[in-house]
This record gives structure tokens, sequence and C-alpha cells, in this order.
């Protein structure tokens, strides 16, 4: 039994999930796992011990240096065997505290590098490279969730020390469909997306794209579920494009599946992504996909085969493949059951623990203590 200790920055979205399976699958394997960060995220059992740890997303060096002395307070007591972290900031914390703690190899995922992601000013990404490069030499393992971004790991320095392991979920199979989503299917198609609302999620694009989508279907119903800080701004940009009535902002879900069941067609419009659980759910669901060509998105989608794949930002290319899975159906039911069959044969939650404990144990039996 390996002791394992989970330290996570985000507690929703793609990371809160990928915990939350870690820690459960890893329970199952009989490992001993702790989770720490700023609150346990949804689903991860009681059973599994949690510590706080006050990780914030920005850069805040003054928080940022108590939040290390606090976390090396918590390697000492707990003592993990290993430690694994998962994004930018908690990345980040765990590699600094090897020199605190240089016989406990680090894993670390990045869950999409922060310099990948969409920025305003340029300086910003320049800042976020610099600091994955500095804090390369640290890292026992970086385990990507895509060949994406394991490309990118190589260049900022983690060279062989790079391993992929695709995220993986287990059969959607049936259920209910979400009360809300079943009342706007009943007006007409249901376009659905989901996710947080923030700035790189590409929600704009989409709403771009409703004029041109409901000069053709005038009954179809644009269906965003997730919460964030963009709400405001994009119910701003819905009313300025004359499309609010068609447009329906519904909040975060604690079911996701029940949201996209009742889906006609399923859009990922994002800027910026490593390898997306949500799109894997929708895929499960044998829903007709399409989705931007970020990061690991096309190691899922095969475009043409399982998807539509359309360039970030491409409002016309986006409103063109929704457009023609709406009036081809028979098109899309095509591709869901290509999409299905595909996530149920390589991206299974069961494949990805078997790998990740592999590179545990290649971890634990290569570790050597951090250079200086």
């Amino acid at each position: 039994m390996t002791r394992v200790l989970l330290v996570h920055q985000p507690t929703d979205g793609g990371v809160g999930r990928h915990v939350r399976d870690l820690a459960i699958g890893l329970s199952e394997r009989g490992e001993e796992v702790v989770v720490c960060g700023p609150a346990r995220p949804a689903g991860v059992p009681d059973s599994v011990r949690h510590i706080p740890l006050d990780l914030r997303r920005a850069l805040a060096p003054r928080n940022d240096l108590m939040t290390l002395a606090r976390f090396s307070g918590i390697v000492r007591q707990v003592r993990p065997e290993l430690i694994h972290a998962h994004s930018s900031k908690a990345g980040a914390i765990a590699r600094l505290d090897r020199f605190s703690h240089p016989r406990v190899p680090v894993i670390y995922t990045p869950h999409g590098y922060a310099f990948a992601g969409h920025f305003s000013r340029e300086l910003e990404r320049s800042a976020y490279r610099a600091i994955e490069a500095g804090l390369a030499r640290l890292t026992t393992r970086v385990v990507c969730v895509c060949e994406a971004e394991a490309r990118l790991a190589r260049k900022v320095g983690a060279s062989n020390r790079v391993r992929v392991v695709h995220n993986g979920i287990e059969p959607a199979g049936d259920g209910p469909v979400a009360e809300r989503i079943a009342e706007l299917a009943s007006r007409g198609p249901v376009i659905c997306a989901l996710t947080l609302l923030r700035p790189g999620k590409g929600l704009e694009t989409l709403l771009d794209t409703t004029p041109r989508i409901l000069a053709r279907h005038p009954t179809a119903q644009i269906a965003i579920g997730g919460g964030g800080p963009d709400l405001e701004a994009l119910q701003e940009r819905a009313a300025a494009l004359g499309v609010e009535d068609a447009v329906h902002f519904l909040g975060p879900t604690a079911d996701p599946l029940s949201f996209l069941r009742g889906a006609t067609l399923f859009v990922h419009p994002s800027w910026a992504e490593s390898f997306p659980y949500v799109v894997l759910e929708a895929m499960s669901l044998g829903l007709p996909i399409v989705a931007s060509d970020v990061g690991g998105v096309s190691e899922a989608l095969v475009d043409g085969e399982s998807g539509l794949l359309v360039a970030p930002g491409d409002v016309t290319g986006l409103a063109t493949s929704m457009l023609s899975l709406l009036e081809n159906p028979a098109e899309g039911t095509r591709l869901g059951a290509a999409a299905k069959q595909r996530v149920g044969q390589q991206f299974t939650r069961t494949a990805m623990i078997e790998q990740l404990a592999r590179v545990y144990a290649e971890a634990l039996s290569t570790s050597r203590p951090a250079a200086a």
C-alpha cells in the first residue's frame, strides 16, 4: 500500500472531477489516499481524508509563501510516499516543497499549462512559461492528460520524464434527463454546451453563431450549463445580438449527464483545452459533437469519423458544422455511434487508473533527491 497525497487547486471542473476519480480509483486498489486543496471535490467519499489548503488561482506572492509553509507542515504530518499535484498553482507549491522534502517524489499534472491558456497580455504568458521551466527540474514525472499537453511539457524542460495518461470515464448508461432540458426540447432542437463561464471557454464564439442558427432553425434552443465570472458579460452579449430569448444560462449542475441526455447536439467551442471530460461524456452518450480543435480534443474525437472539429474562434466554421448536423440527423447518429464506441474502447476510468499506477511505481523506484 502506497500513501499518496493528492494536492489540487480547482475543486470543480475537470480538475475536481479528475481528483475525485483518482481518489476513488486508487482507494479501490488499496492505496492510502489523502486529498489536499481549498475544499473537498464533489464526490470524493468521506472515507478519504481531506486537508484544507488555501490555494488561490492568481499569483499572490505573500499568500503563496504562507501556503508553501502550510503545505510543508502537511507533508511532515502526512508523511506521503508520493505527492501528485494537479494544476499550475498546486504544482508549483508541491514542487517548491521538494527543497524541504527532497526524497518525496512529486508527480505533476498540468491539466492545461497556464501559459497555453487565454491571455490578454503576452507578458503574462511569458511569465508563466518561465515559471514552469524553472520548476521542471523539481518534477519527478509530468503526467499529461493528452499528447498535445505532453509536447508542451517537453518544451519547458521535462524531456524524458513526461508520461501520457488520457482521462477516462465510466460508461454513461441510461438515466434521467434534466427537467429544464426536457422543457427546452419540447420547443425545438437543443444545442448544449457545458463548461465554466470564464475567459478562454469560447462561449462568445457560440453566441456569435446563434443568429445564423436561428435564421434557419427559429425554434432552436441554446442551453449553456455551468457557472463562473463571465455570466453577466455573456448575457449582455446575447442581448446585444438579439438572441437572449433562445439562449438559456442554466447554471452549474451536479449531474452533467442528465443535462447532456436531452441534447440534440453538443458543442464545445473552447479556445484552449487539455483533454476535457465533458467531451468524453458527450461521446459516451452517443451525441453528435462539434468541438474546437484545441489541445487534445482531436485525440478524443476524429474529425469526420466520430465528431466535427473546427478552428477555435471560427464563427463561420462552427455555425456551418452545427447546421450540417442539425439538418442531417442520420450523419449525426453515425458520428455519435462511432464516438460512443471509441470512448468505450480507449478512454475508460479503469485504464486511466491502471496506467497511472504504473507511473507511480516508476516514480517510486527511480526517485532521487531534487536538484538544488
